[in-house]
């Protein structure tokens, strides 16, 4: 009779533990419900969905069609979707809720939004400084446009300086001490709107600093022709200087005696250029502090007789 008594709770305990388990899989199994789209803008969809009934779930992760999600915390029902977008184009989407225990649950049903058309342009730029020396300014803008790719022209005293830049931030240099510049930027959306153009933001460099003492040659020049017959690339290492931090010693390149080109270390220390066939060609690229003190040259010369 004890027997018996024993394997009956135990065929109970089995059949409950079943009964539990089986519980929880329903519960993991249960999808958000009835996921709808309550606004679009040209580079956002705003969802709503509601929770599945029993325990909250530790988050959502909400899919598109064209491959980005977002995750959101399981107290949520709604997100502001706003990656990987296209304007004037359709998107669907679903949402599922994952456990505590990394569980997912099914899908949600699917729904569709199309974006409109982005015809408005983005706000006015907000032009300020990060920092400054006496050739270089550390130029930042604001933009409060939800467009995810932007692109901004800065202008230097009302003359384009470079175009077309990604991001909120510029180092300009090769620029003179104690000297006053006027800063603008505008701001162009993936639409093709413009913004207006930004308030002049007006800096004074400050003067150069006491210092005669040049910076060390440029390091390890070399390279040769990489395409065709006479486009070549050189290459060479960092110099340092007594005075200028080795992020902003400059760079100028000369090609048989003539200027060909500059750049900033230590970000890009190369130059490309077009030889001459038929003569030996002389490459020289020297390091210019910020006192304008010239380095020696480091020289190199490629062959194309």
């Amino acid at each position: 009779m004890q027997k018996l008594t024993s394997r009956s709770t135990c065929i109970v305990a089995i059949l409950f533990g079943l009964v539990s388990l089986a519980g929880a899989t329903s519960a993991l199994a249960q999808a958000p419900k009835n996921l709808r789209v309550v606004g679009v803008t040209d580079w956002t969809v705003t969802l709503s969905w509601d929770a599945p009934k029993g325990k909250v779930p530790a988050s959502y992760v909400v899919q598109g069609s064209h491959g980005h999600s977002m995750t959101v915390p399981g107290s949520q029902t709604t997100a502001v979707f706003s990656r990987g977008f296209d304007w004037n184009r359709t998107y669907s989407f679903r949402v599922s809720a994952i456990s505590p225990s990394g569980t997912w649950s099914g899908a949600s049903n699917t729904v569709t939004a199309t974006l409109p058309p982005d015809v408005a342009p983005p706000p006015r730029p907000a032009v300020s400084s990060t920092g400054m020396g006496p050739t270089h300014v550390d130029l930042a803008w604001t933009y409060t446009d939800p467009d995810p790719s932007p692109r901004f022209d800065i202008y230097v005293n009302e003359v384009l300086w470079q175009g077309q830049v990604a991001g909120l931030k510029l180092r300009i240099s090769f620029i003179s001490p104690d000297t006053t510049y006027s800063f603008t930027v505008r701001a162009r959306d993936s639409g093709g709107n413009w913004s207006e153009v930004s308030d002049p933001f007006v800096v004074r460099t400050p003067p150069a600093a006491n210092d005669s003492e040049p910076p060390t040659m440029p390091p390890g020049l070399w390279g040769g022709v990489i395409d065709g017959a006479t486009e070549a690339m050189v290459f060479w290492g960092n110099s340092t200087d007594n005075v200028t931090p080795q992020d902003l010693i400059r760079y100028f390149g000369y090609l048989n005696g003539q200027f060909d080109g500059a750049t900033t270390a230590p970000y890009k220390r190369q130059f490309s250029m077009y030889l001459t066939p038929g003569i030996v060609n002389t490459i020289e690229v020297y390091a210019v502090d910020e006192a304008g003190n010239r380095s020696a040259p480091a020289r190199m010369t490629i062959d194309l007789r």
